[in-house]
């Protein structure tokens, strides 16, 4: 995408360069990378890729800029960019810090293969965790030599183990949240946390889940993607839309046959409370410096990287979600992808995080308690009430917290 990108930009600018700075390794490889070159405006990139939960604390932080003045003149953002899409940016202040290049939703993945060995139902629609639980012990039983459920659960995994982990079952409670809208306060345990954790709890306690070891793998999405599914070694995987695009044709190990050995159904809510189903939305923004000293050319760099095309073949090769509305219609978007159509529908019942510049500091402590409880160290409740204790420091002080 950047590539064909740079080549139509400097193709319509001459005299102007563009120079694409990779970075290698996973998500908080890049989390790292990225924040020592924005530690000097002299080393700071003009543009880059940000996960949304990141932008509010640099907003805060004075290293970006706001796009609304230049947004206001480029015709694609009134029309094809949903206004839904366009919070996944929008700081504290009101203002539009990024251009969605992705967004998200997440769900159950789950192989059928081992589904039938177990005498599970295919298509499969749980409807409770309860549900979700007995069909991983069910595998335990039937089929040992595959792993009955993964998830991201440990601080290694970062962000990935809040999210997709603990934030699709928080959410998935009556009320559950991290934050109060309605009193601005971070809600401190409670029930709901502590449920969540009990969920986690039952995953590692009864052996249903990966070994301890790979809990704590930076690789945990590649073996479960490239070895276990293919293998048949592996029940089921709470992980995002994304997941599909390790299957395809461009992927480092394609596998064809996955549209038939996969399924996918959504994470039904705790006791199948309305609306009976749960998501949560994040995505990826492009981004421009608050110390670029080029920024008309650094925007008008950016609505050709986030072009219709561009951002077509970003959204085929990444497997994400599309942001924008005529790649969305694109048929090239869901021709090798039979996923899509179920994954951008669970948009309906997608929560997303709170966009506060702090949102990192707890999704840390999350991250502390999802560990505690996956290495059995803490109790679901020793871990709840270390998270209830921590959380104050973590977001300013106890007037910014309310107990549940």
């Amino acid at each position: 995408m950047l590539t064909d990108a740079k080549k139509q930009y400097e193709a319509a600018h001459p005299g102007v360069t563009i120079k694409l700075v990779p970075v290698q390794g996973e998500n908080e490889a890049y989390y790292t990378k990225l924040a020592l070159l924005n530690r000097s405006p002299d080393s700071a990139p003009d543009l880059y890729y940000h996960d949304t939960f990141q932008v509010n604390a640099d907003v805060a932080a004075g290293k970006l800029a706001p796009l609304d003045d230049y947004l206001a003149k480029w015709p694609d953002w009134a029309t094809q960019f949903p206004d839904s899409v366009k919070q996944a940016a929008r700081g504290a202040d009101g203002k539009i810090y990024g251009v969605p290049i992705s967004t998200d939703t997440r769900g159950l993945w789950y192989q059928k293969d081992v589904f039938a060995k177990a005498g599970l139902p295919v298509p499969w629609e749980p409807k409770t965790w309860n549900d979700v639980l007995t069909a991983a012990r069910t595998i335990k039983q039937k089929v040992p030599d595959a792993i009955p459920f993964s998830m991201y659960s440990t601080k290694a995994l970062g962000e990935a183990s809040t999210m997709q982990g603990f934030e699709m079952l928080l959410y998935g409670t009556p009320g559950g949240t991290l934050y109060d809208a309605a009193q601005q306060k971070w809600v401190a345990g409670g029930k709901n946390f502590t449920d969540a954790l009990t969920f986690i709890d039952t995953i590692y306690r009864e052996e249903l889940g990966p070994r301890q070891a790979d809990a704590h793998n930076l690789k945990l999405a590649d073996k479960a993607n490239y070895e276990w599914f293919p293998n048949a070694r592996l029940g089921i995987s709470l992980d995002g839309a994304w997941t599909a695009a390790a299957w395809k044709p461009t992927s480092t190990k394609p596998w064809p046959q996955w549209t038939e050995k996969i399924g996918w159904t959504a994470m039904p809510t705790q006791n199948g409370e309305e609306p009976g189903a749960v998501s949560m939305s994040g995505g990826w923004v492009m981004a421009m410096s608050a110390y670029t000293e080029h920024k008309q050319e650094a925007f008008d760099f950016l609505t050709v990287a986030t072009n219709k095309e561009n951002s077509t073949t970003y959204a085929v090769g990444t497997g994400d979600l599309a942001p924008r509305k005529d790649v969305a219609a694109d048929p090239r978007y869901a021709a090798d992808n039979p996923s899509v159509k179920f994954f951008t529908d669970l948009a309906a019942v997608t929560h997303f995080r709170p966009a506060y510049e702090v949102y990192p500091k707890v999704s840390a402590q999350v991250q502390e308690a999802m560990e505690a409880v996956t290495t059995g160290r803490q109790s679901p409740e020793e871990a709840t009430a270390a998270y209830v204790k921590a959380l104050p420091s973590a977001v300013g002080g106890p007037d910014k917290v309310v107990a549940r």
